[in-house]
């Protein structure tokens, strides 16, 4: 028997402790077949198909042997069941494992030691049924020779899985360590359907405590083994693209510019790396919304909510980092001496910003952002993936020539709509403006390649319009949350004696100077929308830019 105990990481060395209950009923029956492509006329022989599960379960052997530890007798095991395992046992109703010893021993006596046999015999009665998890918690066994027997037996399954389709011919290619867990990537003919049925068989792997394993077509795990895409100048549009592969290159362009930030997000050293990380992620949430009738229905969704818990977390820091440095902006213009009195105020935020990072932390940590990336890249990477069908034997605009103006003369009529309601427009109302110009802006922005030169001339007066909406926003979301820290630090200084209690006037000053700036701003804006966007001169740029498609 094998002298190491288990790996303790992964609570192994009690699996005999553990209740029936704890792993499903399931788990006893034989591995499941699935339907299998190959005909029964080119099916290889018994033996060759005894071969083939013996080679295969001992290749699993050798490349999962890190986690198991599991030592050369076992392997021996392994070896006999695999070459065994399609050999109907005998039927015994009162005890199946008297008789499944008794015949074991009747085929392997001389080649293993008598212990060996009694553990022979207990994986093959579980591998064919005539054993559940409980009957073999009751056998004569060491916790961890339970643990030998349904480490074997769940090796055996996968093996037996790997050559569902019964041509012989799926190979294991390589068996490696991931984040999550292991791969198994076979490679063959009929392997992909072969994965799959070895996949449902490895659930017995896992529910005795290894860690996740897939079972991967080796097409499959090229794809996923894809690259993450380096930042890059241009996005490569052009105008006879289709609009499904424009929006994925626009998409590709942003994805890699907000992996190029992550690094420095996780540090923290240069809060500009989170703000670019951050802004990488609205351009991909705006083009989602801009390329989406051009793919199908719901193709998008998944990147669109991985997107968002991204964005929710990046922004609950980078706004307290912009309320930050704002209200230092102010501290360093009063006199020295009443540049302490909103060190209460910056000390909360200091704080909360700390809780925010950590939070940040641990959604980019975690395995649903790692599998968004890995599913987002395999998107990118693959023209056509989630594409409308064109339509045939009718015209139907396609390509970005085609359709892009429409796009973009789409989203400057959602904001010229707003020219009656400026006058008395309220803030509520500014900020939907503010949406609709940031909308219009990154579209241009997407097309830019394609577009007359007058774009970027465009897209600079649109930012003018944005920043001075955007400064308007910053100072009413920060005007609500200054009431809300006095409101709350008027109520915990209630509880302290008079003697205790301190005084914020520095930060009641602040709240009136950013009520201020407020009213500047909305005051402004009509005359900021007059110049920028209400003249003809910014229409024409832009239907010069257009006209060249």
């Amino acid at each position: 028997m094998d002298s190491q105990g288990a790996p303790t990481e992964y609570g192994l060395q009690n699996a005999a402790a553990s209740s029936p209950e704890e792993i499903n009923d399931g788990l006893h029956q034989p591995a499941a077949q699935v339907d299998s492509p190959i005909m029964a006329q080119n099916a290889p022989s018994d033996g060759e198909q005894r071969k083939t599960v013996c080679d295969l379960a001992l290749t699993l052997f050798d490349g999962a042997q890190f986690l198991h530890d599991l030592q050369e007798d076992s392997r021996s095991i392994l070896k006999l069941a695999a070459q065994l395992h399609a050999d109907a046992l005998p039927h015994s109703r009162k005890n199946p494992m008297r008789a499944a010893l008794e015949w074991a021993r009747s085929k392997v006596e001389e080649q293993l030691p008598e212990q060996d046999q009694y553990t022979l015999a207990a994986v093959l009665a579980f591998h064919q049924g005539k054993l559940k998890r409980k009957g073999i918690s009751r056998l004569d066994l060491s916790p961890k020779q339970v643990r030998q027997v349904l480490t074997i037996a769940a090796l055996l399954r996968i093996a037996v899985g790997l050559n569902n389709s019964g041509d012989g011919k799926t190979f294991i290619q390589k068996i490696e360590p991931r984040d999550n867990g292991l791969w198994i990537v076979v490679d063959g003919p009929n392997a992909a359907a072969d994965a799959v049925a070895a996949q449902q068989s490895a659930r017995l792997w896992v529910k005795i405590g290894y860690p996740e394993v897939e079972i991967l077509e080796s097409k499959e795990a090229a794809i996923r083994l894809l690259p993450f895409p380096e930042p890059r100048d241009e996005v490569g549009m052009q105008a006879k693209d289709a609009i499904a592969e424009a929006g994925r290159k626009v998409m590709l362009f942003h994805f890699a510019r907000l992996l190029s930030h992550e690094a420095g997000t996780r540090q923290g050293e240069d809060i500009e790396a989170l703000h670019d990380m951050r802004v990488a992620t609205r351009r991909l949430r705006a083009a989602l919304q801009v390329f989406e009738e051009a793919f199908e229905p719901g193709a998008l969704k998944p990147f669109r909510r991985g997107l968002q818990a991204v964005g929710r977390a990046l922004g609950a820091v980078r706004d307290l980092d912009v309320f930050m440095e704002k209200a230092q902006q102010y501290v360093q213009a009063l006199p020295e001496e009443r540049r302490d009195g909103l060190n209460p105020l910056l000390d909360h935020w200091k704080a909360e910003r700390e809780a925010a990072r950590a939070e940040m932390l641990k959604v980019l940590d975690s395995e649903a952002y790692a599998e968004f990336k890995r599913k987002f890249n395999i998107f990118l990477h693959t023209p056509g993936a989630g594409a409308r069908p064109i339509p045939t034997g009718q015209p139907s605009p396609q390509t970005v020539a085609e359709i892009a103006p429409v796009l973009i003369y789409s989203r400057l009529a959602e904001a010229r709509a707003f020219a009656p309601f400026l006058k008395e427009a309220p803030i509520e109302l500014l900020h939907m403006l503010r949406i609709e110009f940031k909308k219009l802006r990154y579209t241009v922005e997407y097309f830019e390649e394609v577009l007359g030169k007058q774009a970027r001339y465009v897209i600079n007066e649109l930012k003018l319009l944005q920043d001075h909406l955007g400064d308007l926003n910053d100072a009413q979301v920060a005007t609500q949350i200054l009431r809300q820290f006095i409101d709350e630090w008027e109520s915990q200084q209630a509880a302290l004696p008079i003697y205790e209690r301190q005084n914020i006037e520095e930060v009641v000053n602040y709240l009136a100077f950013r009520h201020a700036e407020r009213h500047r701003l909305m005051a402004a804006f009509q005359e900021t929308w007059r110049q920028h966007f209400g003249r003809a001169g910014f229409r024409r740029a832009l239907a010069q830019a257009v006209s060249v498609l």
